[in-house]
């Protein structure tokens, strides 16, 4: 093996003319292509993950809906045995209603709880902009819309109104602005207000509304077993959701776009490896006479398949290697000066950090090193099958 080696090296670094000019395209488009490939799918990881973060932070890990007054209790008790893992729960009252201010009207989800709940209070001043925790609070979205600060007076519309002798007609109050939060999620900031549940109830009375209780838990990514766990201790009556079941489509969305990605940039490794090819069929004619020589003196052809082999798979795996090298380079650069900005209304983060995964390394060098394989197992094989009769004929 030592000799297929040594001759494998002496043959790839004995370039003159158009075969150092290929040889050098040849590593640079393997080391370009996978470069750009692992630094692509680690800006799109960088992405998923952010996103991830931004989702857990602003939104329950666990929600558990459709359910009665009356099995609110249980509920809260079954939580209160999971202390070690639950970091808090707050249970809400949705009501849908409008609100409008001079003339402005726009839909709005009433989430009503105990404002003096301090877990809810814990948990709302985190997203507090302006005003505190008191009266209605509204979503800057809701704020923007309606043109609606703290101290201003709104009016809520119930959508369902009053049975009168002379027909429906609106169900209506006014109350102010308490503060203003921002989460940075548009379901939340645009549809959403909170309102403490003694006033809710007052107002809304009879009005259908939906149960809901959101657990955010210690370790999020555990959503899906602690929700298991849930339906064991409360029965499968209960509609119970973890944030991966919320976000399913988005995240498979995204994967399947990255899987896409993957397939698509690994044509630019495919393309580099055709210079592969070409060189190796260059070498092979440069090196007929080699050939002949080393099959005189009793090499097999599997010992000449082998020799061309090396000299191909050589640039695939040092070009991979120096591509990986690369691109954790520039991962490095991208996120230390935060290089990829993106506005932050749009995509809940100011900047896309580039995470460069093992798996995607792994799945991108594999694949280099199949190609490599692939591209010079053709000029090998016709290298193999050199008769020696021949190539003193053609001399």
């Amino acid at each position: 093996m030592k000799l297929y080696i040594k001759l494998a090296t002496r043959y790839l670094f004995s370039v003159k003319g158009s075969t150092l000019i290929i040889t050098i395209v040849a590593f640079l488009g393997v080391f370009l292509s996978v470069s750009a490939i692992i630094l692509t799918l680690g800006i799109f990881s960088g992405f998923q993950d952010e996103l991830k973060n931004k989702i857990l932070s602003k939104s329950p890990h666990i929600v558990i809906t459709l359910y009665s007054d009356e099995e609110e209790s249980k509920i809260k008790e079954s939580l209160r045995k999971f202390t070690d893992e639950i970091h808090f729960f707050v249970s809400y009252k949705l009501y849908n209603a409008l609100a409008s201010k001079e003339g402005a009207i726009t839909n709005v989800s009433i989430k009503a709880t105990d404002f003096k709940n301090p877990d809810f209070q814990k948990y709302l001043k985190k997203q507090l902009t302006e005003g505190n925790v008191n009266n209605l609070i509204i979503g800057q979205g809701v704020s923007e819309l309606l043109r609606a600060y703290p101290g201003d007076e709104i009016t809520l519309i119930s959508l369902f109104g009053i049975r009168t002798p002379t027909g429906i007609i609106p169900k209506t109050t006014k109350t102010k602005v308490g503060g203003i939060f921002y989460t940075g999620t548009y379901d939340q900031d645009y549809f959403v207000a909170y309102w403490d549940i003694r006033q809710a109830k007052t107002f809304f009375k009879r009005d259908l509304g939906t149960n809901v209780t959101e657990v955010y838990l210690k370790n999020p990514y555990e959503a899906d077993r602690f929700k298991e766990k849930l339906i064991n201790e409360l029965g499968s009556f209960y509609v119970i959701r973890s944030w991966i079941d919320l976000n399913k489509p988005l995240f498979h969305a995204l994967e399947l776009e990255k899987l896409g990605l993957f397939f698509i940039l690994l044509l630019m490794v495919l393309v580099a490896s055709f210079n592969i090819t070409s060189l190796l069929f260059v070498k092979v004619k440069e090196k007929v006479k080699d050939i002949a020589i080393l099959k005189t003196f009793g090499m097999k052809s599997r010992g000449i398949l082998t020799i061309f082999l090396i000299v191909g798979l050589s640039i695939g795996i040092v070009g991979g290697l120096l591509g990986v090298l690369n691109a954790y380079v520039l991962a490095f650069i991208i996120n230390k000066y935060k290089l990829i900005r993106v506005s932050e209304e749009v995509y809940m983060m100011s900047y896309i950090p580039a995470h460069i995964k093992p798996k995607d390394v792994l799945l991108t060098f594999g694949g280099t090193l199949i190609l490599s394989f692939i591209s010079s197992l053709i000029p090998a094989l016709h290298a193999s099958r050199e008769k020696v009769i021949d190539v003193l004929r053609k001399e």
